[in-house]
C-alpha cells in the first residue's frame, strides 16, 4: 500500500491505516459501480420510452391519416365541417400573436379616415366597424360596396343599426339606450364578423365621444302597410332576421 507516495508495510503498526484505505477504495468502488447501474437504467429508461412513443405514434398514425379521408367522403370537408368555427379564432389570435413576425399592424382610424372606405371606389379595400372595431369585408364587395344592398354599413360604425335593423336613421355608433336582448344582438354581430372566415379585423375606430347633450336616437318603427292600428310593428332589419340571422341585421 502507498501513502502519500511512501509504501506502507503490512507491519503491526500500520494495519490501521491498512485498514482504513481498503474501506475507502471499496466505498468508492461501490459508488463507481452504483453510478454505472444507475445511468445504465436511465439510458434503458429512455430507450424504453423512445420505443413507446414510436410505437404509440406508428399506432395513430393510420387513424390521423384515416379521418381526414372519412371526414371529406361524408361531409366534403377534410374538417368534419368545423373549420368555420375553430380555424377563424385561430387566425385571430396568430395574427395579433406578438410572437408571429408576420403579425398584423392593427391600425385606428378616424371617422373622417374610414369614411374612405365605404366601398364607393374600386380600388380601394372595403371596410365596416361594429362596436369599434373595423373589418374588411372586401371579399363581399356585392353587399357592401357600391350599390351593394348595405352599401350603407361601409365606411362607418354603424352598430345601432346591426341591432335594431333601422338602415336610415340608425347608421351611428350610439348603442346608449339599447336593453340587454339588443346588447346581446350586438354582441352577436360582432362577433360573426371576428370569427367569420372570410372577413378580417384590421383595427378600430376613434369614434367622437358622446354626452349629455347629445339625444338618444329615437326607435325606429315602422307599421306595416294595410294594417290596423293594433297590427305589430317591426324594425326594417326584420327580412333579414326572418332568413335565419340571430337579430335583424345585415346578410353575410
Amino acid at each position: 500500500m502507498y501513502r502519500y507516495g511512501n509504501v506502507v508495510t503490512d507491519k503491526p503498526a500500520n494495519r490501521a491505516i491498512l485498514a482504513s484505505q481498503r474501506r475507502r477504495l471499496e466505498h468508492e468502488s461501490k459508488l463507481k459501480a452504483q453510478r454505472s447501474r444507475q445511468e445504465k437504467k436511465e439510458q434503458d429508461g429512455r430507450g424504453t420510452r423512445n420505443n413507446q412513443s414510436k410505437s404509440t405514434f406508428r399506432s395513430i398514425l393510420p387513424i390521423i391519416l384515416f379521418l381526414p379521408l372519412l371526414s371529406h367522403f361524408l361531409t366534403k370537408s377534410y374538417t368534419f365541417g368545423l373549420s368555420p368555427y375553430f380555424l377563424p379564432p385561430l387566425r385571430n389570435y396568430w395574427n395579433e400573436f406578438p410572437l408571429n413576425p408576420y403579425k398584423i399592424q392593427l391600425r385606428t382610424f378616424t371617422p373622417q379616415e374610414l369614411v374612405l372606405y365605404d366601398g364607393s371606389r374600386d380600388d380601394r379595400p372595403v371596410y365596416l366597424a361594429i362596436d369599434g372595431v373595423v373589418f374588411d369585408v372586401s371579399a363581399n364587395r356585392r353587399i357592401y360596396g357600391k350599390g351593394g344592398s348595405y352599401n350603407m354599413m361601409a365606411g362607418r360604425d354603424a352598430s345601432r343599426a346591426f341591432t335594431t335593423g333601422c338602415f336610415e336613421t340608425h347608421l351611428t355608433h350610439d348603442t346608449r339606450g339599447l336593453n340587454e336582448a339588443e346588447q346581446a344582438s350586438l354582441q352577436h354581430w360582432k362577433s360573426f364578423f371576428m370569427n367569420h372566415e372570410k372577413y378580417h379585423k384590421i383595427g378600430y375606430v376613434l369614434n367622437p365621444p358622446l354626452t349629455d347633450q347629445d339625444p338618444i336616437p329615437e326607435p325606429c318603427r315602422v307599421a306595416e302597410p294595410d294594417a290596423g292600428k293594433d297590427a305589430g310593428q317591426h324594425a326594417p332589419g326584420e327580412q333579414a332576421a326572418k332568413k335565419g340571422k340571430h337579430r335583424p341585421g345585415p346578410v353575410q
